[in-house]
């Protein structure tokens, strides 16, 4: 297998029989930097490349000539088809198969295709980050070295392009018409068509062209209105986007608007290159690099799924993200109503711990001890949401997609000034709901069990089990700690499913469909339905996310034993309430020492319950709105000057809300922005 792929590599790394492949490789291997990431060394090799040529007019020539050359001998078509980054026909799941049975076994390519001749040149995976980092102008000051402008002028090359213009056109008419778009665009009953009005435009800009009668008079005229319904396109598209929190959207639309706005910008390009007058370079240049990109992550299915799912991530975290600003307390009477919540939550999950204990006396099957136990996990948290309780351990995967809105340079500038504000509302909020939890727990489950035991004459659990529950929560003999991450990551999921559910509850219009429907428009009467259709509208995400936890959290085990795996679930609440049922039935018989443990596995619980859950959402959330790493680097510095300045802020709320000048007085000159 290495040998295989060895000589692959060696493969695309030899020189090319073909002399214009040959040539330009020898070219790119005098510019490419050692590490793909020293862009400036890119740089600095590319700026010498242009000083030689200028400077030898021999080289210059034949520079051109196999710039000419290549570009006249290559089939381009690809370059604005359904290949190099424009979307195909296919849908989501066709093209991802169609990746991975590629990625398996490589299609065979037109060698005379300039997909192929670019494979061969540009040949290292990460080709892409050095040419995308090079400035544009040092590119421009390059290609207007190559004479491919002269390239452009002739009538077969002219030819194929105006072939694409055709092509383009009727496919962004037919795109744009799909139902899943249309029904965005309906006024009236009549559909705003800018998607039909461009392809006259084109037709009329191609006519011209092919009759030799683009003057001045006429092709300013005639590519201002074919620019004009272009951008209309992309305003309609842009605004299915900004409008997803009413309307919802789809893997299939997220496609379907990028294969439209694709195919848009190829159309741009394409006028870029044919008529001079409506050139814009640099609009070439990031092609370029479109181009390099985009053959890079050929067959590449993280990207596809990246590139595609991201807008129903953005949805989906959103959402999350206007329950998560529920979730943060701004003043004392917040920070008290939390408190009782996290209380109450407290309470009943007491009762859920007792209740599982007994269900896991009873002699059935794993499968449906997991069933049992799914159930009542489910249950609980569904009656926890249903009293206006709150459970800790869910708020992080909410409260992460607030902190990345507030980041979010899509709706404002990111100024990490307030968002490290923010952070110490969320902090106080995740403390106080955790406390408030703890709290409740611990005394609950005693006064049941010793309520249980002076009823009944015996313990909830024998001291056998008692033990073997003690080691479970005991850093020392157990793995109690990844346990807990695997929650976290669980309660991260559920939280994923519940802003999926308060998407498709408004992109399916559920409410409207639930007043109309013909059998419960039979058994309630308008206003009983209208609540109910209220009520799915505002609570179906929360409950479908707390049927997910149900059902995660209690198959975990099972799982674990099924595979013979190390995979199980720790919950801090739930371990609280089983050390005192664990203490109750032990008689408080424990040593001081092992006690400590036991607080601190449980501790350890709670931390990466937390931890985890709010990494993974927060990690998702910047990344579906496109905010880099990079941007949050001095967020960490910030914070700290804040926790050092005002440590109680970060668990309790101050008299008055902090400003940015109070806590940072620097920001009275400046702002630190992303």
């Amino acid at each position: 297998m290495l040998e295989a792929i060895s000589k692959q590599k060696a493969h695309y790394m030899k020189p090319h029989r073909n002399k214009n492949i040959a040539y330009f490789y020898a070219f790119l291997q005098d510019i490419r930097p050692e590490k793909s990431s020293d862009a400036a060394s890119a740089e600095l090799k590319i700026r010498d490349k242009i000083n030689q040529l200028s400077s030898d007019s021999d080289a210059l020539l034949v520079f051109q000539q196999h710039c000419k050359d290549l570009l006249l001998s290559s089939n381009i078509r690809n370059l604005f088809s359904d290949n190099m980054g424009v979307y195909s026909s296919d849908s989501l799941f066709q093209q991802l198969f169609k990746d991975i049975k590629h990625k398996i076994l490589p299609p065979l390519e037109d060698k005379d295709s300039i997909n192929y001749k670019i494979t061969r040149l540009f040949y290292k995976k990460d080709d892409y980050r050095w040419v995308t980092a090079v400035p544009n102008d040092v590119w421009l000051e390059l290609f207007s070295l190559s004479g491919i402008d002269n390239a452009f002028m002739q009538e077969n090359f002219r030819n194929v392009l105006l072939s694409m213009f055709t092509i383009l056109s009727y496919q962004i008419a037919a795109l744009g018409l799909d139902e899943e778009l249309s029904s965005r665009f309906m006024v009236n009953d009549e559909i705003i068509s800018p998607f039909i009005e461009q392809n006259k435009e084109v037709a009329v800009f191609i006519e011209n062209v092919e009759n030799a009668a683009l003057t001045e008079n006429h092709q300013p005229d005639t590519l201002s209105h074919l620019l004009v319904m272009l951008n209309q396109c992309l305003d309609n598209i842009a605004t299915i986007r900004k409008n997803t929190l009413i309307y919802g959207t789809s893997l299939k639309q997220s496609y379907l608007l990028n294969r439209i706005e694709n195919k848009i910008n190829r159309l741009k390009i394409l006028i870029d290159i044919v008529d001079e007058k409506e050139f814009e370079s640099h609009r070439m240049v990031e092609f370029f690099k479109e181009i390099i990109y985009n053959e890079n992550h050929r067959n590449n299915i993280g990207y596809l799924l990246s590139a595609n799912i991201g807008y129903l991530a953005y949805q989906i975290a959103e959402h999350k993200g206007n329950i998560g600003e529920h979730y943060i307390t701004n003043d004392k009477k917040e920070y008290l109503h939390f408190f009782k919540a996290a209380f109450g939550g407290g309470v009943v999950i007491a009762f859920l711990v007792v209740i599982k204990i007994f269900a896991g006396k009873v002699p059935i099957t794993d499968f449906w001890m997991a069933v049992c136990y799914s159930l009542i996990y489910g249950i609980g948290f569904i009656a926890i949401h249903l009293m206006g309780f709150s459970v800790a351990t869910k708020q992080p995967a909410m409260t992460a997609s607030a902190l990345a809105s507030a980041l979010d340079n899509r709706k404002s500038k990111t100024n990490l000034y307030s968002e490290a504000l923010l952070m110490a509302k969320v902090s106080r909020s995740q403390f106080i709901s955790v406390l408030g939890n703890l709290i409740a727990v611990f005394p609950m489950a005693l006064l049941i069990a010793f309520l249980f035991s002076l009823i009944t004459g015996t313990t909830i659990t024998d001291e056998k089990h008692a033990l073997k529950y003690m080691d479970e929560m005991n850093p020392l003999y157990s793995l109690c700690w990844f346990y807990g991450g695997i929650a976290g990551m669980y309660l991260f999921l559920s939280g994923i499913f519940a802003g999926y559910f308060d998407n498709e509850v408004v992109y399916s219009k559920i409410p409207e469909r639930i007043r109309e429907h013909p059998f419960l428009k039979s058994v309630f009467s308008a206003s009983r339905l209208d609540k109910i259709a209220i009520y799915l509208n505002h609570n179906l995400g929360a409950i479908m996310g707390n049927v997910m936890i149900g059902i995660f959290l209690g198959t975990a085990a099972f799982i674990g034993k099924t595979f013979g795996l190390p995979f199980d679930i720790r919950h801090v609440t739930f371990s609280m309430g089983l050390l005192a049922v664990t203490l109750q039935s032990t008689f408080f018989n424990i040593e001081l020492a092992t006690l400590g443990w036991l607080l601190l596995g449980i501790f350890s619980i709670g931390f990466f319950n937390i931890i985890i859950s709010f990494g993974l959402a927060f990690y998702v959330a910047i990344k579906s709105r496109n905010i880099e790493i990079e941007q949050l680097f001095k967020l960490p510095k910030l914070l700290f000057i804040y926790l050092r300045k005002y440590p109680l802020d970060f668990f309790y709320p101050p008299k008055t809300e902090r400003t940015e000048e109070e806590v940072f007085p620097e920001t009275k000159n400046t702002t630190i922005n992303s």
